[in-house]
Parts: C-alpha cells; structure tokens; sequence
C-alpha cells in the first residue's frame, strides 16, 4: 500500500470512530472538515512565482517620463556647422559641402553594418556559428573605432555628426537583415554583398573628397581598407578553389549558396 492509500485509510477510521463523551455527558463539537489539498507541481510552483507576460506596449507604457526637448528634431541628416574658428578647407563652402556629405553617408553605413553585425552575432546558428560568431564580433569592434574616427573628423571639420537612428533608417543603403535566427550560410551572403556595396560607396567618398580634403580622404581609404578586409573574411569561406567548388552546399541544406560568382579579371 503506497503512502496516499494509507492516509486515506486513517482517515476514513477515524471518521468511523464514535467521538468520546466529555464528563457532563456533552459529547464534544466535531472539528471541521479538513479542506482539500492541492498538490501543486514544479510548473504550478514556477508559474506562481512570475509575473505576467507583458507586451511590448505594456513595457514601452509603463513609464510616465516625458523626453523632450526644446530644439527642433530637425531633417535626417542634420549637420549643423560650428561658428566657431575652424581649420579651412580650399574651395570653401563647396569643398565643405563635398566633405560633410561623404563623411555623413559613410558614418551611416558603418552605423548600419554595426547593428546588423550584432544582430548576426547573437543569432548566428548552424556548423559555422563559433568561428562566426566571434569573426562577426571582431568585426563589429571594427567598424565602431571606424564610425567613432568618422564622426570625430566631421566635427574636426566643424559640422556635428549625425548618429540618430532615423537618419540610419532613412539615409542608409544597406537593406536590413532578417530578424530570427540566422543560418551561416545566410551571413555569409549577406555580408559579402552588404561590405561590397558599403565599400563602393567609401571608394565614391574618396574620390569626391581627394581635392577638397586631402585628409578626410586619407581617413576613408584607411575605412576602405577595412571593409575590403572583411568583405574578404566573409567571402573567403566560399572561395572557390581548384580542389574544392566550394558551393555551400555542406552549409545550406544541400542547395548551393545563392552568391552569385563575379567574372574574373586580370591581375
């Protein structure tokens, strides 16, 4: 007999047994009956104890503080220029112009490259997640000192810098990535061709800021240099060799990755 049989047991003898009369002949008030008790388990136990799911709304509301602020929000971007004494650039307010134009763009697109670059390293998944996920956060670390080295040189020239998200979301080039998980074969296509675009677009930069700004156009090759070393690092896990196609397919559920092979030139 198991332990819950037994307990039922006792007590339907003791609910048999006569109560016993007291001296005076009363016999005593029988106590209530016991109520009946839940046995909750480990999931009841863990649900209790947390509260309920909240939406995103419900979380976005549950604060009471206003953020505003007396200046207008202003366009996307918004480059304010500085009053104050500045290093000049020949050609003047034209060569200013070039020079605000092609940092602002190039700091978007490393803006943007960055949070897609974490959103891949949180949810790389299949053969290739370890190595790319630490591949994507070197590469992220990267592209923050190169943003940071941008936005320093647009106020070096006396604009301000525009990191807003909005101005990342209506300026940028660079399409966003899926949400989700993200399959390695995935990153490795999309990265290759979002570093090949940013990285034409900082080539274009150089071009048109090389008279103007000499300097502003050192600091973008230095950016390229960058790009072209991880459009390299991505591609190169589907480089094909004489050895190996190399196709992705081990990758990618037995289907080739879709990256389309660029025709080869002459060295």
């Amino acid at each position: 007999m198991n332990n819950g049989r037994l307990l039922a047991a006792v007590l339907l003898i003791g609910a048999a047994l006569p109560l016993p009369v007291l001296a005076n002949g009363t016999p005593p008030v029988a106590p209530p009956a016991p109520s009946p008790v839940r046995f909750l388990s480990r999931i009841d136990l863990a649900q209790a104890d947390q509260p309920s799911a909240k939406s995103t709304e419900d979380v976005r509301g549950s604060s009471q503080t206003k953020t505003t602020s007396p200046q207008p929000v202003g366009a996307f971007p918004t480059n304010e220029m500085s009053g104050m004494p500045i290093i000049g650039l020949d050609g003047g307010a034209d060569a200013i112009k070039k020079d605000v134009a092609a940092l602002q763009q190039t700091l978007t697109e490393l803006q943007q490259l960055q949070l897609q670059t974490k959103q891949a390293h949180w949810n790389v998944s299949g053969t290739l997640h370890y190595p790319l996920h630490l591949l994507l956060q070197e590469h992220y670390e990267g592209l923050s000192k190169y943003a940071d080295t941008i936005a320093e040189r647009l106020l070096a020239v006396g604009a301000s810098a525009d990191g807003r998200a909005n101005t990342i979301v209506r300026t940028s080039g660079v399409p966003e990535i899926p949400g989700g998980f993200l399959d390695d074969a995935q990153i490795l296509v999309w990265f290759t061709n979002a570093y090949k675009r940013v990285g034409e677009e900082v080539n274009a930069a150089i071009k048109a800021t090389e008279q103007v700004d000499p300097t502003t156009s050192n600091i973008l090759q230095e950016v390229e240099h960058g790009i072209a070393k991880y459009q390299w690092q991505m591609r190169a896990h589907l480089q094909r060799t004489k050895t190996d196609p190399n196709t992705g397919r081990d990758l990618n559920d037995d289907k080739p990755v879709d990256l389309a092979p660029q025709a080869p030139t002459k060295p």
